[in-house]
């Protein structure tokens, strides 16, 4: 960093320009403190002048007139002309037009190198001398004396004539010289303490520089010279940071950062000084280290230059990579699944970023068919699955597992299983068909809830039904009644003519008892030949509703073409109004009422045997 920091002030101190006593680029007639520096100059001259024009003698009075409007006129302009309108050397002819306007007063006296104006060409000089232009110096210096020794030849006398004004305008000058003097010292002492807080903060800022874990550099871009390197690049590339200054960029690079720099300098410019490469470049030394540049363009004292930071991306270019090695195996796995692998994404639009080809087996659609327009998706789902969607696409959470049903191409209806979970911006899921699967749950369900010979409901589905109607009714104020039927002679059907009749009259007795009841009604098969049946006893559609069930079932069911059979039922009937809301206790009492309707009904049949 030592011979960074160096050149960095030597480039400092070349841009100054002298800065120490004026703007190199500017002239002490142009900028911040022009008055300043011209003030003693013109406050000098005026009060000579005011002190050695009374006192002189004239030999030549046009001359001397003509010199003290040259003088007066060049402290005027000097003062108010806006020289910054004009070329740098322009601003020499003030000084050297006050030497000429000295010297035409020195000739006007007649005392050649004695007169009192003598001393006043050592202002012009010094001005002079301010511009630091050796040159113009010593052809003034060189002027000067040519002039003064002129005037000696043609002067009455060499001798001071009057004293006093040779001394008082010797004085002014001194005095003047000596404010000039003790201001461009300080000019200079202050400059020069500017330039040590700028090197201090410029160490400070190579400490910086180097405390960073980016890579800084800075080179030309006409040779690609470096000018500047941190410690953190000079480790990247296992060199001494010492030994980069001054040698070509391209001599540390690899091919892929070549690349990246060629590329990086066709853009940038003035119109464009910023740019990143989003690009990640590999490097030859560190280990195969990943970099990522960002470059800005500067104007440097040679030329434009190109500031570069570099930043280490090697993890995360080797995290895209394991990432991008997991994506395929996952591709190459979902390409191969019998389920429906998907990935939908909510920017810019609802879209499907995957599909796997399973698809097509799924829905009779390829993947394309989805991929190139999203609504096509949604025409497939019914109404509940449309929802279930547009809920997803609203970014309100979704179940982890859920059915839904969709449009196969042929037509047909099925059923998908879906697992779903949430990624950044959409979700992914997985999909199988559950069709066939759906619907055997759905028939063993039947199975264990249902009579599977009549479809009715079996005991366990009659007892939470009578369970649930009672606590309505209990809660509403409202009654219920609990019939129980029994078949009267299916024992002998089942014994005269087999249980393929028996079944016949228990399906038969089924559709009868649905053909009365009203859907409200619960109706069960919980027996043999046992049933029940549950209604409201004050609904107008029950009256004489047990008298309709007993006339329907007393009719003859027909179990061959020539055989007709008659199953009449004894019904036992309770009602909560007097039994109370117990499930149990209606049945038993429906059950007690039954049996004494089937032995009533036993004893007239008895009786009428024995008359006959």
């Amino acid at each position: 960093m030592t011979q960074s920091v160096e050149r960095h002030e030597i480039e400092m101190g070349d841009a100054l320009g002298g800065a120490h006593i004026v703007d190199a680029s500017k002239g002490p007639l142009i900028g911040v403190g022009r008055f300043r520096r011209v003030a003693p100059f013109a406050a000098t001259t005026t009060i000579s002048l005011l002190i050695a024009l009374p006192t002189s003698s004239w030999t030549r009075p046009g001359m001397a007139v003509t010199g003290t409007v040259v003088v007066t006129a060049t402290l005027a302009v000097s003062l108010l002309f806006p020289w910054n309108r004009v070329p740098r050397h322009t601003q020499l002819a003030a000084p050297f037009l006050l030497l000429l306007g000295t010297l035409l007063l020195v000739h006007a006296t007649g005392n050649g190198i004695a007169s009192s104006f003598t001393t006043m060409s050592v202002l012009p000089l010094m001005w002079l001398a301010i511009y630091e232009t050796r040159l113009a110096v010593l052809a003034a210096a060189a002027s000067t004396g040519l002039a003064l020794w002129l005037a000696m030849g043609v002067g009455h006398s060499q001798r001071v004539t009057n004293v006093a004004a040779f001394t008082a305008v010797f004085v002014v000058l001194c005095i003047g010289m000596g404010i000039t003097l003790q201001g461009l010292v300080a000019d200079a002492r202050r400059s020069a303490l500017d330039l040590r807080t700028q090197r201090i903060a410029l160490e400070r800022s190579a400490e910086v520089l180097d405390a960073l874990p980016e890579r800084v550099s800075r080179y030309r871009i006409s040779d690609h010279v470096m000018t500047f390197c941190n410690s953190a690049w000079a480790t990247q590339y296992d060199v001494e940071a010492e030994g980069v200054i001054g040698r070509r960029l391209d001599e540390f690079l690899s091919e892929d950062e070549a690349e990246g720099l060629r590329r990086q300098l066709a853009l940038l410019g003035p119109n464009d000084p910023i740019l990143i490469d989003s690009v990640p470049r590999a490097t030859e030394r560190s280990g195969g280290a990943w970099l990522e540049w960002a470059d800005r363009y500067l104007v440097g004292p040679d030329g434009p230059e190109i500031l570069s930071i570099g930043r280490d991306v090697t993890r995360r270019v080797n995290a895209e990579a394991d990432l991008a090695a997991s994506e395929a195996e996952f591709r190459s796995l979902a390409d191969n699944s019998a389920d429906f692998v998907w990935r939908f994404s909510l920017q810019p639009v609802p879209h499907f970023d995957y599909i796997s080809p399973s698809v097509e087996t799924l829905s009779g659609y390829p993947p394309s068919y989805f991929l190139e327009d999203f609504s096509r998706f949604m025409s497939v789902f019914d109404d509940a699955g449309r929802a279930l969607i547009a809920q997803a696409i609203s970014g309100e959470p979704l179940a982890d597992r859920f059915d839904i049903r969709f449009r196969h191409a042929n037509g047909s209806i099925h059923v998908v299983e879906t697992r779903t979970s949430a990624i950044r911006r959409g979700m992914q899921g997985v999909s199988r068909d559950v069709t066939e699967l759906r619907r055997l749950q759905d028939d063993m369900a039947a199975l264990a809830l249902r009579d599977p010979l009549t479809g009715l409901a079996n005991r366990r589905l009659f007892s939470e039904l009578l369970d649930a109607d009672l606590s309505r009714s209990q809660r509403d104020g409202l009654p219920l009644a609990v019939a129980f039927l029994d078949l009267d002679g299916f024992k002998n059907v089942n014994d005269l003519h087999g249980h393929n009749a028996g079944d016949l009259v228990l399906c038969e007795t089924a559709d009868r008892l649905r053909g009365v009841l009203r859907v409200a009604d619960i109706v069960a098969r919980i027996g043999g030949d046992e049933f029940v049946v549950v209604y409201a006893p004050n609904d107008s559609n029950s009256y004489n509703l047990i008298q309709r069930i007993d006339r329907a079932l007393a009719e003859p069911i027909r179990i061959s073409d020539t055989t007709y059979v008659t199953c009449p039922a004894s019904i036992g009937v309770a009602d909560t109004r007097t039994v109370g809301y117990s499930s149990q206790a209606l049945i038993a009492v429906a059950d007690g009422a039954m049996y004494e309707a089937k032995r009533a009904r036993q004893t007239v049949r008895e009786a009428a045997l024995a008359q006959a």
